[in-house]
């Protein structure tokens, strides 16, 4: 049995993140001997998101913040992200 475990684990972290998707449903299904229902397809990315992203505009808050984060995690002085502060 734990070798089967493995095996499956194994397999699992080498496929894509769809085909990790599909190989859950399919172990649910044989866990709770229910049909196959299909798998709902993955959404488009949100086309407005995609926009802002892809802008070129610059942005020089976001670029000093970067450099200011970037100095910090050089002279080792960085630190986890606290949810708290965002």
């Amino acid at each position: 049995m734990r070798s089967a475990v493995a095996e499956i684990a194994r397999i699992s972290q080498s496929l894509p993140p769809r085909k990790k998707a599909q190989l859950l449903h399919f172990a649910r299904a044989l866990q709770f001997g229910s049909p196959l229902a299909p798998l709902a397809e993955p959404k488009p990315p949100d086309a407005q998101c995609e926009r802002i992203i892809n802008d070129p505009k610059p942005r020089p808050k976001l670029a000093a913040k970067l450099k200011q984060l970037e100095r910090l995690a050089a002279q080792g002085m960085d630190e986890p992200m606290d949810r708290d502060r965002l």
